[in-house]
């Protein structure tokens, strides 16, 4: 996804997020990391913090999470806004997909992930 913030685009996938990134997460937050996500949800000002670290200073180890400051606000309302968007492309491609093969809307997966055949032992 794109976050559009303070007239920059920032990219952003939470699938980059590697060890090193989510343990200095945990450690901001004091939580698991499935505290962090949940709290992206709720606006939690901690977890918005790690997640500002991440897209403003690409998850840098040399800058402390805690040290990374923006106009929460403006940071949260882009973030959701590029959510909104991302979540609104992705429901399209999947009705275009179900629209193209319509067996896949029935069983649930696109043809191309049924195995053809079981490999031999």
């Amino acid at each position: 996804m794109i976050i559009e913030y303070d007239g920059k685009e920032y990219p952003y996938d939470s699938d980059d997020l590697d060890v090193d990134q989510a343990l200095a997460i945990e450690k901001h937050t004091g939580g698991p990391l499935l505290e962090w996500q949940k709290g992206l949800i709720t606006a939690d000002v901690k977890s918005t913090q790690a997640l500002g670290w991440l897209v403003l200073h690409g998850g840098d180890a040399a800058v402390p999470i805690a040290s990374v400051n923006f106009k929460f606000s403006k940071f949260r309302n882009a973030f959701d806004a590029a959510y909104e968007k991302q979540a609104a492309e992705e429901k399209a491609a999947k009705e275009a997909e179900e629209a193209a093969d319509p067996t896949a809307a029935a069983n649930g997966r696109s043809p191309l992930s049924i195995p053809v055949s079981s490999p031999s032992a």
